[in-house]
């Protein structure tokens, strides 16, 4: 495969490594090989020079004690000679003039080849239809003068040492070839463990934490992509900074007049005035109310959005606490609407933010009121609102029930988009109240979960929080 075509840069540097040894072994396999093999033939060559020079010490001694040369080789001495299970061993020892004195009449008959100015070469030959590697050397006979000295012997060990010598080089150039490989990834491996601790710490930050990146580590090559990564996370951070503070100071800059506002058309609503008016004075405070509702909703939601994701400013806290104080304000709300606000509440300490925590509640609260229907209903029954707390498995929890018509549960992930209400929802709602729910939960590392009430008519909204170590 091209290496344009893979995308790990891992597997590239793999494969041009696997490219560069599958050129470089074959040719380091060929010279080691050749270095081995002229090694054992320069071994078993100087065998052979090493049994030339002893007969020559053979020939010298009959020489000397009067003996024929023919015979200066005994039949025990040549019976050692040639003792060799695997090769055929020669040998021929002529004078001067190139006449045979002892030996093997085949070898002595070979023309002479000894290059000039050399005392000894080896060549190889057939002898007898067979290859046979010849040493040939000028040796001292005693009295001979000029005596030379053949040594013979076939290729059988030769071959075999070849062979070997191929075969040694070849699983040693693999074995090399193996270890760089491992060398290879094990680098790799090394050298990009920093872009994977960047990769896993950008994969578990949630899209409101923009910290910059650590570069500890970090190879430099790599560092130039971390700063701009950097840069861009920057970018970010300012731009969601502005968004949040354009959203914060247009509905601090909206509340004044729309709390004037809502309270003018009430007001207008309670004095006497033409009956003709009254339904669109009426139209025009439920329009006051549901801006001023808005724009508190859209300071909930910048606050929650800038409140920091880690531990730092959060207190502790008992979510008992917090329903009790928002009772203050929800009942006498609910009452006026006729509706039955009750609360279960019991002890669940949780690490938080209090105004965060009661804007929580506040938006649940409203939320099932807004819901559970016109108070009294259309079968004469009155909304019923249930708050509870708690702990379950240790961990603590708050939830609001409604008997209103609850959310299709095909519906329930959307509800928590912003401005969204499902098809058919009662109320004059934004669609901001269970968005700024989720937030404020994510800020204090909670989870939101939708459900039936227990009677199973109704909605029931529940905030499940980390245990708090004790």
């Amino acid at each position: 495969m091209p290496l344009p075509l893979l995308k790990s840069l891992r597997a590239k540097l793999l494969a041009a490594a696997g490219m560069l040894i599958l050129v470089i072994a074959p040719v380091r396999v060929w010279f080691d090989a050749q270095e081995e093999i002229a090694r054992a033939e320069a071994l078993f060559d100087q065998v052979l020079a090493d049994t030339a020079y002893a007969i020559g010490e053979q020939i010298g001694a009959a020489v000397a004690e009067g003996r024929p040369p023919a015979r200066a080789i005994g039949a025990q001495a040549e019976a050692m000679l040639r003792a060799s299970q695997t090769e055929r061993i020669y040998y021929a020892v002529l004078d001067g003039e190139g006449r045979p004195i002892a030996g093997d009449a085949p070898l002595a008959a070979l023309p002479r080849s000894a290059l000039p100015g050399l005392s000894h070469r080896a060549f190889d030959a057939r002898l007898d239809g067979e290859a046979v590697r010849i040493v040939d050397m000028a040796v001292e006979c005693g009295s001979l003068p000029n005596c030379r000295v053949r040594v013979a012997e076939t290729l059988g060990r030769r071959d075999l040492a070849r062979a070997s010598a191929v075969r040694s080089t070849a699983l040693f150039s693999i074995a090399s070839a193996v270890a760089f490989a491992i060398a290879i990834w094990a680098v790799a491996t090394l050298a990009l463990r920093p872009l994977r601790s960047v990769n896993r710490e950008l994969a578990e930050r949630t899209l409101d934490d923009l910290r910059p990146l650590g570069a500890h580590g970090v190879p430099s090559e790599v560092r130039p992509l971390i700063d701009a990564i950097n840069q861009l996370l920057r970018r970010l951070g300012e731009a969601a900074a502005r968004q949040r503070h354009f959203i914060a100071d247009a509905a601090h800059q909206l509340r004044t007049p729309l709390t004037a506002l809502r309270t003018e058309s009430e007001l207008a609503v309670l004095e006497p005035h033409a009956p003709e008016i009254d339904a669109t004075l009426r139209r025009l405070h439920r329009g006051a109310e549901r801006a001023a509702r808005l724009a508190d909703q859209l300071l909930a939601m910048a606050r929650a959005e800038a409140s920091p994701r880690d531990s730092a400013g959060l207190e502790p806290l008992d979510l008992k606490a917090v329903a009790q104080e928002a009772a203050q304000d929800w009942v006498p709300r609910a009452l006026q609407r006729g509706a039955d606000l009750g609360f279960q509440l019991e002890s669940a300490p949780v690490r938080g933010r209090a105004a965060l925590l009661r804007e929580l509640l506040g938006n649940l609260v409203h939320n099932a009121l807004e819901y559970a229907g016109p108070h009294p209903r259309a079968d004469g029954s009155a909304a019923r609102i249930t708050v509870r707390t708690g702990l379950r498995e240790g961990c603590p929890w708050i939830e609001v029930e409604d008997n209103g018509p609850g959310i299709a549960p095909d519906e329930r992930q959307r509800v928590f988009e912003r401005f969204y209400r499902a098809p058919g929802s009662p109320g004059t709602g934004s669609g901001l109240g269970l968005a700024i729910v989720h937030d404020i939960a994510t800020a204090h590392g909670a989870h939101v979960e939708l459900g039936e009430a227990l009677d199973g008519a109704g909605l029931r909204v529940s905030v499940v929080f980390p245990p708090v170590a004790i």
